[in-house]
This record gives C-alpha cells, sequence and structure tokens, in this order.
C-alpha cells in the first residue's frame, strides 16, 4: 500500500493533510489531480450519507413506537423515500429494513441495496428507545448500496455501519422552524468501491448540527476526532491512489437544502500549490 498524507481543502472546509513536496510540474499536476478525486470522493459520499440519514429519520418520524409516542412534531406530508420497499415486520425490535429500487425522490441518484435501520432495544423489557429520546442511538447498516449520479453516470457502491447518537434529543419533522437545532455524533466505517472496482475503506467521527429556518435547512459538519496527529479530523483512511488521508474540519462544512445539500456548488474553483503545501478551494 503507497503510504502518503494529502492536504488539501475544499469549498466547504475540508481539509486532506499531506506532505506535498513535489519539485517536477508533472508530479504536481499528478498531485492534483489525485487530490481533486479524492475531494469529489469525499463529496459524493457525504451527499450520500445526508440522504439516507434523512430517509431514516422521514421514516422513524411517520412510526410512532420508533419517533417517541410524547413526542409532538408536525408529520403531514412526510413520504417515504422513492422507488423503496420498506419492511416493518421487526418494528417492535426498533428495526426497520429498507430496499432501494430506484431513482430518489429529487431525480438525481438511482440506488440498489438495502439499509437497516435499528435503533435500541431491550429484549428484557421488549421496549425500543425512541429517537427523539436525549441521548438516543441509531444504527444505519447499507448492504451493497449502488449510488450512480444521473447527471455524470459515475458510480460507488456503499457498505458501511455507522452509530448515530442524537445527543441533545428532538427530531427532524416537516416544522418549518426548529426551536432548537438538533446535533448528531456518527461515527463508523465505509467501504467504498467506485466503478473502476477500487475498494477503499473510511473511517469517521463528525458532529452534524440540523438547524432550519423558514423550510430552509442548514447542515453544518464538524470533525471530533484526532488522526495522525491533526485534530477535527472528520474522515480518515486511504483513498484510491493507495494513499492515507485525513479530512480535517478546521472550517465547518455547511451544506443547505437551497443547494441540494452539494457542498461542491460554488461560483468558481481555484488552485494554490507550492512546495510545502497545496489546497484547492471554492
Amino acid at each position: 500500500m503507497k503510504k502518503g498524507i494529502l492536504m488539501l481543502s475544499l469549498a466547504a472546509g475540508i481539509s486532506l493533510m499531506a506532505a506535498c513536496k513535489k519539485d517536477k510540474s508533472e508530479d504536481l499536476l499528478d498531485e492534483q489531480t489525485t487530490q481533486q478525486v479524492t475531494a469529489d470522493d469525499d463529496a459524493r459520499i457525504a451527499a450520500s450519507d445526508n440522504e439516507e440519514l434523512d430517509d431514516a429519520n422521514r421514516i422513524i418520524a411517520m412510526h410512532p413506537r420508533l419517533r417517541g409516542i410524547n413526542f409532538m412534531g408536525i408529520y403531514n406530508g412526510l413520504v417515504v423515500p422513492c422507488n423503496t420497499t420498506i419492511d416493518t415486520s421487526l418494528i417492535s425490535q426498533g428495526k426497520v429494513t429498507v430496499t432501494f429500487n430506484g431513482l430518489n425522490c429529487n431525480g438525481t441518484r438511482n440506488r440498489t441495496g438495502t439499509m437497516i435501520i435499528q435503533l435500541h432495544y431491550d429484549a428484557n423489557t421488549n421496549t425500543v428507545t425512541p429517537w427523539s429520546n436525549a441521548g438516543s442511538q441509531l444504527t444505519l447498516t447499507l448492504n451493497n448500496v449502488e449510488i450512480t449520479n444521473v447527471s455524470s453516470g459515475k458510480s460507488i457502491t456503499i457498505n458501511s455501519t455507522r452509530t448515530i447518537t442524537n445527543v441533545n434529543g428532538g427530531l427532524i419533522d416537516n416544522s418549518p422552524t426548529f426551536a432548537t437545532p438538533i446535533l448528531h455524533h456518527a461515527t463508523g466505517n465505509t467501504m467504498v468501491t467506485s466503478d473502476n472496482g477500487t475498494t477503499r475503506s473510511w473511517d469517521f467521527d463528525r458532529n452534524t448540527l440540523i438547524e432550519r429556518t423558514k423550510n430552509v435547512t442548514t447542515i453544518t459538519i464538524t470533525g471530533n476526532a484526532s488522526q495522525g496527529g491533526y485534530s477535527n479530523v472528520s474522515v480518515w483512511g486511504v483513498n484510491r491512489a493507495g494513499n492515507t488521508f485525513f479530512v480535517s474540519t478546521d472550517t465547518p462544512i455547511i451544506l443547505s437544502s437551497d443547494c441540494n445539500y452539494n457542498p461542491e456548488w460554488c461560483e468558481s474553483a481555484s488552485w494554490c500549490c507550492s512546495r510545502t503545501d497545496c489546497n484547492i478551494w471554492c
């Protein structure tokens, strides 16, 4: 395995740390290309993570046993994820299985594979800890979920397990404004296979703050781990080129529903590279 640490920063404030000591222009170009591919991969995986979690939250919100029968919210207008089959046969144990069969509701991504939603279940008392409770934990497992971007035709296949803690409690419903922001802390591992067959493993530890004002939802993501001598690390692992990388969110990643939660939507992009550091930003 090729070892190395890359350094780049995305528009959303992601930094992938590494030594970038290249003397030849072609080496710099290769380094820049590798950084851009890693940045693109991270953006695609982050968009997928947000979409699947949003799907899980909508499903949970529609079932009182999962959301909490005493939690008050606005649930009218909620719909199940498009082109999915939802198995609730084990909902009494806090488990729901979602099978993806086609386009998402926005028509931007085609999905196949399964997602398992599991809330904490106590077999001794036969009780499920509702997702709206402060400190409640949700486990999302993706099994061979293939996601194809409709516009580019590029695809990735994800196998992952992540545990999400609802730190302050509350639930993402259809309220036009959230009185109190919702904070999720997520940890886990993702195995990603690209459309050229390359497989790599990524770990993550991040906080996600969800706010909504006048029907505009804003998601703010920050890193929560210390890895490889770096702080504020949200993602770390090995990229397509076999290089070790660390994603340090020194500047929070901000995604908005106004921009389809896409961190790559920028008016312009610029490069800066020297012998000691490489950065890309929008």
